[in-house]
């Protein structure tokens, strides 16, 4: 049996299958990440590879980003990047997100069927992925994701700006509230430790309040004219509703 060279499968893939797709929609490359801007908004999609990848196996992910030029400037003071890349975006997921299967990796290794995977592949970017961008090219609609029973992963400042951005600051302050009052309530801090044997070692603090959060929501709330109100059981160190 030929020796298959796994890297080279792989930049077959991107190349012959995910980069035409791309292309097709306007989106431009850069290594394994793809742009393109819309309506206003800009609209990523990234290739990540797993950092435990070796010659002899590989594995890989879709992310897909949905980003807006004013919230961006808001949250963080300056402008856009040229080619921003799927983690500077407000709203993100990964493809598997779409399909219902949650985290969706695709593996290519000896076992695999290199013409499967890509025909998979191509029907997986053209079932859920184009439709996607296609849709949520209007902004409006990302209100939709905060519907959903498993939200796409938004900053919180993302989120309270696209919700008062598009008509819905009531929510917009319920969220606020709500985020404020679950940052007062003490939390363990919790660490693991990932051994080279699978262990997972894992360790917790005693409950405490990361009063350096708590004063980021508050300053946030001032700046943009929210009431807070706190909770009964959350009403310590002096805090009033």
């Amino acid at each position: 049996m030929t020796d298959r060279d796994f890297k080279i499968e792989f930049d077959t893939l991107v190349k012959e299958i995910v980069t035409p797709i791309f292309q097709r929609l306007g989106f431009k490359k850069n290594g394994n990440n793809f742009y393109r801007e819309i309506n206003g908004i800009g609209q990523t999609f990234n290739v990540q590879q797993s950092q435990w990848n070796s010659k002899d196996d590989k594995t890989f992910v879709f992310n897909l980003g949905l980003i807006d030029k004013e919230t961006y400037s808001e949250i963080y003071n300056k402008e856009l990047p040229k080619f921003p890349k799927e983690y500077d975006c407000e709203i993100r997921l990964r493809l598997g997100h779409l399909m219902n299967k949650g985290d969706k990796w695709y593996d290519l290794n000896k076992r695999t069927d290199f013409s499967k995977l890509k025909e998979q592949i191509n029907h997986d970017l053209e079932t859920f992925a184009v439709p996607f961008y296609e849709k949520y090219s209007d902004p409006k609609k990302w209100l939709e994701f905060f519907e959903w029973k498993y939200e796409p992963l938004t900053s919180p400042i993302g989120k309270f700006l696209i919700l008062e951005r598009y008509g819905q600051r009531d929510k917009a302050e319920i969220f606020w509230n709500k985020l404020y009052n679950e940052a007062l309530t003490p939390k363990p801090n919790v660490k693991e430790i990932h051994t080279k044997n699978g262990e997972i070692i894992r360790t917790e603090s005693e409950p405490t309040v990361n009063k350096e959060w708590v004063g980021r929501l508050e300053d946030f709330a001032k700046r943009k004219n929210v009431e807070l109100k706190i909770t009964p059981h959350n009403r310590v160190d002096g805090r009033e509703p």
